[in-house]
């Protein structure tokens, strides 16, 4: 085996051990589309610490899995406020 093969070998060693880490935040936008709503009213929810967030470093971040749960807080609030 020669030098550049070798290099090869190595290289693609390294790209098989390489595992994409999953993110388990979103940004405004992000969430924004999630919800189908603009970023502005996200930031307003924000303002009034009616939507769960975090903030890092000045920016607002939020996880997915409490955005989920914070739906489905709001779904059985509405459903059980219209009987």
């Amino acid at each position: 085996m020669n030098l550049a093969e070798a290099l090869q070998t190595k290289k693609e060693v390294k790209k098989s051990e390489y595992v994409p880490i999953e993110r388990k935040t979103m940004t405004v936008e992000e969430t924004a589309g999630y919800l189908g709503v603009s970023k502005d009213l996200i930031y307003k929810l924000v303002r009034k610490k009616q939507i769960p967030n975090i903030k890092i470093g000045g920016r607002i971040m939020f996880k997915k899995e409490s955005i989920d749960r914070w739906l489905s807080e709001i779904e059985q609030e509405n459903y059980y406020s219209a009987e």
